[in-house]
């Protein structure tokens, strides 16, 4: 990381000291996790693929990915290279596995628990950042921590009661986060590019893994002929194509575009990236896990249109938040990509009127065009040499 590498100033070597320069193997451990709580918010769409259902998954999701990405902001802060704190981690991903236990029901009957191990894991976040993340992070966490905790209390209380009134216990949370946010861009954490964008990519990893792991479980149970094998191959092409969008040098190019910014604006910048967008991304990929779950009945007959949308509108979403991610970070063209956010909402009306591989179908050709003419396009901007070569 290059910010580890230069020469610090005064009184910054603590902090220089403290950032990752990389993910470590106890964040591996950690991030397994995130394997069953994203698993567990697909169930949400799949058992209610309507609006309500998308509703309480995008709601569940961004109050999850909030504390699990507060997490990777503060091992990139400090490394968890003692005992204590890898214990403290430990402690924190059995609290968050509690917490994706709870999550298919948590605007019913596990609302109280969901509530009960978010404060659990929103005390372990805070404590560890004052006592490792350096004086000027723990300023604000005094406040964005309490924050969290205000957070859990929220959703604890929000098993107690029912209707409307539950909606507003998940929803508030949302403003807490915005003012978190707005105070944290302030100043105070100065993230390290490279392990955030590593710990990120591993995540987005992951996510891309529950969408195959949806095509798998979908496609189980049924006839094994023409029929299941086209659809299974046109879902995991559509998902690697997904995956070289994000992958296709974005990783690399974005280290070196928060390196370049000015520290005052890496913290804000970071935050608009690597939480709301990456959530964007995230959940997009969870609405085609869900819509996937469902499409391998008969990949050859129309789809009801809940299944339909999800799937168009799981793509479309994505991508939207793949061009905003590229958009803030300055890491390449955009218009392709939401134009192809666009279309690939349409496809919707095929899967319903035609068949689910069709849509499949006309989804990879969208993204494949969109990555073949960026391609065209980055190549042509390189400078040649005067021998025609790159």
């Amino acid at each position: 990381m290059a910010s580890s590498s230069r020469p610090a100033a005064a009184g910054q070597q603590p902090r220089v000291a403290r950032i990752a320069s990389r993910v470590s193997t106890i964040e591996l451990l950690f991030d397994l996790v995130f394997v069953f709580t994203i698993s567990r918010v697909a169930e949400i769409m799949i058992d209610s693929p309507d609006a309500t259902g998308v509703a309480q998954g995008a709601l569940v999701l961004a109050l999850v990915w909030w504390m699990y990405d507060a997490f990777a902001w503060l091992t990139n802060q400090a490394a968890p290279d003692t005992a204590g704190f890898r214990i403290a981690l430990i402690g924190a991903m059995a609290a968050f596995l509690v917490m994706s236990l709870a999550i298919p029901d948590a605007f019913g009957s596990t609302g109280v628990l969901f509530g009960a191990s978010y404060i659990v894991v929103a005390l372990i976040h805070a404590a560890l950042f004052i006592l490792r993340g350096g004086a000027a992070a723990a300023r604000r966490i005094l406040f964005v921590g309490t924050s969290n905790v205000v957070v859990g209390v929220l959703l604890l209380f929000s098993g107690f009661v029912e209707g409307p009134l539950d909606w507003v216990l998940f929803t508030v949370p949302l403003v807490l986060f915005l003012i978190s946010a707005l105070l944290s861009a302030r100043g105070g954490f100065d993230p390290g590019a490279a392990h955030m964008v590593e710990r990120h990519g591993l995540l987005m990893i992951i996510a891309f893994g529950e969408s195959v792991v949806s095509v798998g479980v979908g496609a189980t149970g049924h006839e094994i002929g023409a029929p299941l094998l086209v659809g299974t191959v046109l879902a995991v092409a559509l998902v690697a194509a997904l995956w070289w969008c994000y992958f296709d040098g974005d990783d690399s190019r974005a280290e070196t575009r928060i390196e370049a910014l000015p520290p005052a604006r890496r913290t804000g910048v970071a935050l608009v990236a690597f939480y709301l967008e990456h959530l964007a991304m995230i959940f997009g990929l969870l609405l085609l896990a869900a819509g996937l779950h469902e499409l391998f009945v008969d990949p050859f007959a129309p789809l009801e249109s809940a299944w339909a949308w999800l799937v168009g509108g799981g793509v479309a979403l994505y991508l939207a938040g793949d061009a905003a991610y590229r958009g803030t970070l300055d890491l390449g063209p955009v218009a392709a990509r939401l134009v192809a956010a666009a279309f690939s909402l349409a496809t919707a009306v095929l899967g319903i009127s035609v068949a689910g591989v069709a849509q499949l179908a006309v989804l990879l050709g969208i993204v494949v065009v969109v990555l073949v003419a960026e391609n065209v396009r980055r190549s042509r901007a390189v400078p040649q040499r005067q021998d025609g070569s790159v």
